[in-house]
């Protein structure tokens, strides 16, 4: 394989994808590409002259010279590399059988699922209609056509929604039904005096008993344990990043607040004191933060680690107004800083670059407010009403999404949706999201098959990696599921395992170096060069990385992230962003949070949680006389597994003569 052969399947295409659109042809390619991807007419005429003609007589009449041996051979190699994942070996191995026998239709076929696993969806929609230009009768190359339309359509509307669909359920609880606290604690018989704010980080809820004088800290995972620690009217905690947290007393003092899951110990550590009434704090990146100053009005911004400040913020005609401007809650989103103004009751959401106000709103006695998945805004309201508003369209309306919340006080947001308190945290609100919300697209992607005996019957055993963005919402359900093997539908069962994590993690920073724990941090100043690695690591016969750690200072255009963001979809793959001196964009807020990542905002990284994710392992037990020839097409296994309203649908051609036997 030569490098540009390999720049051609991967490196120069991958730019270039980002801007196609579905559909587009090849006649703006440069001449090297035009020759080697074929128009699709142009194919279906020599694969007729090429059962006609010999290589001599191609040679003769000028037709590109065949070798079906030597491309026969590559193929076979790639569908290996493709049944291990390793998806950048398998499309080299395409792109030389197309090399060898141009005519070799079935490796347009194969592209396109290879394309389609690593994110490059204008890419495998391209191949797989020059596919069925050749083979216009196959309908299951249709329909996998069709389905990547759709998908590709569902992951643009996810990272760029024009609208969202506030359509949340909110179900109520008491405090130990939510939190799971015994009815033999304290906390359960004398409940809170009056909190401050919630916030949320993985597996932990935190909460703030502001007149109680204690931080509590709820880890809702399987463990179940109920962590707190005594401060003087604590206001807000904030994550820096799983383990540590700023807590902000309502006077001002500032304490770094660790917690140690392996002893259900908490420490506090002073970090100085601010002058403000602190109603609430959000970090814009790692060298700033900004809080909530109620009784001073303003929006005042401070340094770390100095605690100096260095900005406030407060409207223009506050000074005009009747009512003073009464900070009572701020939430950040990449750039985004929302300030809820309970004194005139509106909300602003500033551009933390300029501290100019990107969009005002509107809404009656705003208490707190939480952004959402996809960068929608929720605002709580005194009177128990929750509004939410697609910020940046100033057409979009607030609009009522649940009411009658009696006492309702703050809000936060999980990886299962939002959650909100009372005052008192006697009373409790939740609703459960299907990821992405309505339209989420159910990535798995089979891969490392094996045939093992059961009972004199030969089961196909598959291993699944699903999307790190269902690992909540699937855990522990039993998805419907159904297998299509030869046109004929197969018994199949889906179990439940552990993610391995084989592929641990990798840590991206344009600046390259080591992390406190001893990781090495690879150089990247865009998402192009993040790819390029993650291409080297496939070609090296190394796993995909179950997460990634992004620098915020890598750039990458909407095409390019998009790309990044599918990719991410198909390989199971987190993304954690790490905040070095600039907030993250939008779009990398939206990716961030679909799959379930964490933000750090900390100089240095200290602990990044394992990708704590699902796998299923499907099992197909094969007929007794299984014919192992045909096409790719007529061989190609098709999954359809649903959990509720998601679908799950991935292909993969079965040979089991090339299978492993255990």
């Amino acid at each position: 394989m030569t490098q540009s052969a390999q720049n051609n399947i991967y490196g120069a295409n991958w730019t270039s994808a980002a801007n196609q659109t579905v559909g587009a042809d090849v006649v703006g390619a440069s001449p090297k590409k035009r020759g080697q991807v074929v128009s699709a007419v142009i194919l279906s005429m020599i694969l007729v002259l090429a059962a006609i003609f010999s290589p001599l007589e191609a040679a003769v009449t000028g037709l590109p010279e065949v070798d079906r041996e030597a491309a026969e051979a590559s193929f076979l190699e790639a569908y290996d590399y493709f049944l291990r994942n390793r998806l950048w070996d398998s499309l080299d191995n395409l792109q030389d059988a197309i090399e060898h026998n141009v005519y070799f239709v079935d490796a347009y076929y194969m592209r396109s699922l290879a394309l389609r696993r690593i994110g490059r969806y204008t890419d495998a929609i391209k191949a797989m209609s020059e596919y069925l230009e050749v083979r216009r009768d196959d309908h299951r190359g249709q329909i996998i056509l069709d389905t990547m339309k759709l998908e590709w359509d569902i992951i643009n509307r996810t990272l760029y929604p024009g609208e969202i669909d506030g359509g949340l359920m909110f179900s109520s609880h008491t405090l130990n039904s939510f939190l799971g606290v015994p009815v033999y604690e304290p906390i359960s018989t004398k409940g809170m005096l009056g909190i401050g704010k919630l916030s949320a980080s993985g597996s932990y809820m935190l909460l703030c008993d502001t007149l109680g004088d204690r931080a509590w800290i709820f880890d809702r995972s399987p463990r179940n344990t109920i962590m707190s620690v005594e401060a003087h009217r604590p206001a807000a905690v904030v994550p820096i990043s799983p383990s540590e947290y700023l807590l902000l007393q309502k006077s001002g003092e500032i304490q770094k607040l660790r917690v140690n899951a392996a002893s259900k110990s908490v420490d506090l550590e002073a970090l100085g004191s601010i002058k403000a009434d602190v109603a609430d704090a959000a970090f814009i990146d790692s060298t700033f933060f900004a809080v909530a100053d109620r009784t001073g009005g303003r929006v005042r911004f401070y340094g770390m680690p100095s605690m100096g400040e260095t900005a406030e913020w407060r409207p223009d005609d506050s000074s005009d107004s009747e009512k003073l401007f009464e900070p009572v809650a701020v939430s950040s989103y990449g750039p985004f800083l929302a300030v809820a103004d309970r004194g005139n009751g509106r909300v602003y959401v500033l551009d933390t670059y300029t501290l100019s106000v990107r969009d005002r709103f509107e809404v009656i006695a705003p208490r707190d407010l939480e952004w959402g998945q996809q960068g929608e805004l929720y605002i709580l309201s005194e009177n128990g009403t929750l509004y939410s508003r697609f910020v940046g369209d100033a057409s979009s309306d607030v609009k009522p999404v649940s009411s009658g919340m009696k006492d309702a006080w703050s809000i936060t947001w999980t990886n299962e949706g939002p959650v909100i308190s009372s005052v008192s945290g006697r009373s409790w609100w939740s609703s459960k999201l299907s990821p992405g919300h309505k339209e989420a697209l159910g990535a798995i992607a089979l891969h490392d098959p094996w045939i093992e005996y059961l009972d004199d019957t030969e089961m196909l055993m598959l291993r699944g990696s699903v999307s790190s963005t269902f690992h909540d919402f699937i855990r522990g359900k039993v998805p419907i599921t159904q297998v299509v093997w030869r046109d004929e539908v197969r018994p199949s069962r889906i179990t439940e395992v552990s993610s391995s994590n084989e592929g641990g993690m990798k840590f991206y920073s344009p600046t390259a170096g080591m992390t406190s724990q001893g990781s090495r941090i690879t150089m990247a100043s865009t998402i192009n060069e993040v790819m390029e690695d993650m291409a080297a690591l496939s070609r090296a016969g190394e796993r995909m990385p179950s997460v990634i750690v992004l620098d915020t200072r890598i750039a990458g255009s909407n095409g390019q992230l998009t790309l990044f963001f599918a990719f991410l979809l198909q390989q199971g793959i987190r993304l954690d962003l790490w905040t070095i001196g600039r907030p993250a964009s939008t779009a990398l807020c939206h990716i961030s949070r679909i799959t379930l990542g964490y933000t750090y905002y900390s100089r240095t990284l200290d602990i990044v949680p394992f990708n704590d994710s699902v796998e299923w392992v499907l099992s197909v037990p094969l007929p007794p006389d299984v014919d192992t020839f045909g096409y790719p097409s007529d061989t190609t296994l098709t999954l359809f597994s649903t959990i509720d309203i998601i679908r799950f649908t991935d292909w993969l051609p079965i040979w089991p003569t090339l299978i492993n036997r255990k």
